[in-house]
């Protein structure tokens, strides 16, 4: 309890979308007062699906109104508490559906539904088990204040630091912007702005620091220069703006580059991003070299790298034991596309035994966590081939099996399916030769 000082760090207890979605909320409350109400009703919903699944209940209604009555008739909250939950879903309604409010009024509305969603974490503390006491903690200002001072002082700075802080606080709004571009494709152009802006703040640290350009170091290919180790981090940090396409200002090449750079003094972190960049190069020996380098720091990135490296057999022979437990080792540091991975893994079939089970229960966590990709792929394949034979066990109870065997060809023949997948109709060949052919 002694490490609780502010009540980002008291939402940190709950659950890890809640502790980003309130980081999120007082990051944006300045800046888009509208994604802080939309995040602070993000953390209203958590709360509901939390008490929901303390009292084994499951809701019969998708609205919010009618599931916070559901825990108030369950008697999951009471009175006061459902007042609450009524309140911040009343403030927090402007910012999901009113586009039209000042920012003015909009931010009034958000730090009213910071207090209250405060008192909801505190009565969630308790009736959730989580504590027996409410630990102390001081709210953070989000006056942004302190946010301008850091940019005023890069003004006229010459102190490397200060622009590293401001990097970094750009980098965290454009991470707290691209999480609502799944919501709202308009945060994408946000998102990119404050990246720009964040990787031009690294640029200066790095030069202010080393006294050299990003763009010195890749010119002479690492050869016979001196970088200060105290921009080692901030080199890094730039090097990974530009390897996750958050930023286009450097080709993959020359990423590799600086990540050599810091592998070759003593940088081990670098180690697995460096093996990643020859990957997607091609060059498959160095990707394997570094990925699988004693020196590699471990680390969520590393995992679920490994994981793609012992599944796909291009740097290496396949290892289905090495694939899943890397793969599971990303996931129990909370990486969604190790999630994704595990899911198709065990949905194909191919690398280790089919178990619909199993990918069933990856992909649903994997789409909790906010995979996109994981959805898509739920929604296209599994669910669909999940309908369709349903289906067919109706069709079948009803008309016989003669019938089922003619609809199951025509039917596969109109469902996209992988060529080497099982075919659908029943006769344990895969689908390019059977009626796929």
């Amino acid at each position: 309890m002694s490490t609780i000082n502010n009540d980002e760090q008291f939402a940190a207890l709950f659950k890890e979308s809640i502790a980003s979605d309130y980081k999120n909320a007082l990051l944006l409350m300045n800046v888009s007062p509208d994604v802080s109400l939309f995040k602070f009703r993000k953390i209203l919903e958590t709360l509901c699906l939390l008490y929901a699944q303390r009292h084994s209940y499951e809701f019969t209604n998708k609205n919010l109104w009618e599931q916070i009555n559901e825990l108030a008739d369950i008697c999951a909250i009471h009175g006061a508490d459902r007042e609450l939950f009524h309140g911040v879903r009343e403030l927090t309604n402007d910012g999901v559906h009113n586009k039209e409010l000042s920012n003015e009024v909009l931010l009034s509305k958000a730090l009213a539904s910071r207090t209250k969603v405060l008192d909801l974490l505190e009565s969630a503390y308790l009736s959730l088990g989580l504590g027996e006491r409410i630990p102390k903690y001081e709210l953070i200002n989000v006056g942004g204040q302190e946010h301008k001072d850091l940019w005023f002082n890069c003004l006229s700075s010459c102190d490397y630091k200060e622009y590293l802080s401001l990097g970094i606080f750009y980098e965290e709004m454009g991470d707290a912007f691209e999480s609502q571009a799944l919501d709202d494709k308009s945060f994408i152009v946000r998102a990119q702005t404050m990246y720009s802006f964040a990787a031009e703040s690294y640029k200066s640290a790095f030069q202010l620091c080393s006294k050299k350009t990003i763009t010195d170091i890749i010119s002479s290919d690492d050869k016979q220069i001196s970088i200060a180790q105290e921009s080692h981090q901030i080199l890094f940090k730039y090097a990974l703006l530009c390897l996750n396409n958050k930023v286009d200002n450097l080709h993959i090449t020359e990423v590799a580059i600086l990540l050599n750079a810091l592998a070759k003094r003593g940088f081990y972190a670098a180690y697995a991003y460096l093996g990643w960049c020859h990957y997607l190069s091609e060059d498959y020996k160095k990707a394997h070299k570094y990925l699988t380098h004693k020196k590699a720091e471990h680390s969520v990135f590393l995992y679920q790298r490994l994981g793609v490296l012992y599944s796909s057999g291009k740097a290496c022979q396949t290892n289905s034991d090495k694939a899943v437990e890397s793969f599971k080792k990303a996931v129990s540091l909370g990486c969604n596309k190790a999630m994704f991975e595990l899911g198709k893994l065990y949905h194909r079939g191919k690398l280790v035994k089919k178990d619909d089970e199993l990918a069933q229960k990856y992909l649903y966590q994997a789409i909790a966590t906010g995979n996109l990709d994981a959805a898509m792929y739920f929604n296209e394949k599994y669910l669909e081939m999940r309908k369709f034979i349903s289906e067919l066990q109706v069709i079948r109870e009803s008309f016989g099996a003669k019938l089922i065997d003619e609809l199951q060809k025509t039917s596969a023949k109109t469902i996209k399916q992988g060529r080497n997948e099982s075919c659908l109709c029943g006769s344990n060949l895969k689908y390019k030769n059977c009626c796929g052919k």
